[in-house]
């Protein structure tokens, strides 16, 4: 046998075990993905966010839901977004901005945004990063959640909860 015979059945051996790990692979994938579908689908409804009493006793206005910005005064993209609240804030719909730092750190803050800092809030949402922008109903149940990545996401989603800010009720939040 010659070599180059030897060579070319040594490289159709190796490309049929290849092609052989590859469909292995691809069940395997296969396979953990029905897996996944079958455990997504017998899964528990998720808990529903719930806030203090205490914060919602401080915000209620009105018995109406609230807009709610959670952030962190070191955060830039937070600032931004609690520009872009203050922006669209009136004496008619008045944003909060919760956090956990002195009122000394948000003096940019015009009047119509409502600044509060409550720890007992903020430990409940310190699993999310801010900024976090919520609509909080009246019994402190979160009604939709959005965590902006980008100062565009921030404009989008201050544009979807737009309905909900006027004080409807917004059936298309995510949570």
């Amino acid at each position: 046998m010659s070599a180059t015979l030897a060579l070319v059945i040594l490289s159709w051996m190796a490309i049929i075990v290849l092609y052989l790990a590859l469909a292995a692979v691809l069940r395997e994938v296969r396979l953990l993905r029905r897996r996944l579908d079958e455990r997504s689908a017998t899964a528990a409804a998720p808990v529903e966010l719930v806030l203090p009493q205490s914060f919602i006793e401080r915000i209620s206005h009105a018995g109406q839901e609230r807009t709610v910005l959670v952030a962190d005064a070191s955060c830039p993209l937070c600032r931004h977004a609690a520009a872009a609240l203050a922006q669209m804030a009136t004496a008619e719909f008045r944003p909060v901005l919760l956090t956990y730092e002195p009122p000394e750190r948000w003096t940019s803050l015009p009047e119509t945004v409502e600044l509060v800092q409550d720890s007992d809030a903020w430990s409940s949402l310190a699993h999310l990063s801010p900024p976090v922008l919520l609509t909080v109903g009246t019994d402190g149940t979160v009604g939709s959640l959005h965590l902006p990545a980008s100062a565009h996401d921030i404009t989008r989603a201050l544009a979807s909860s737009a309905p909900s800010m006027e004080g409807r009720h917004d059936s298309t939040s995510t949570r």
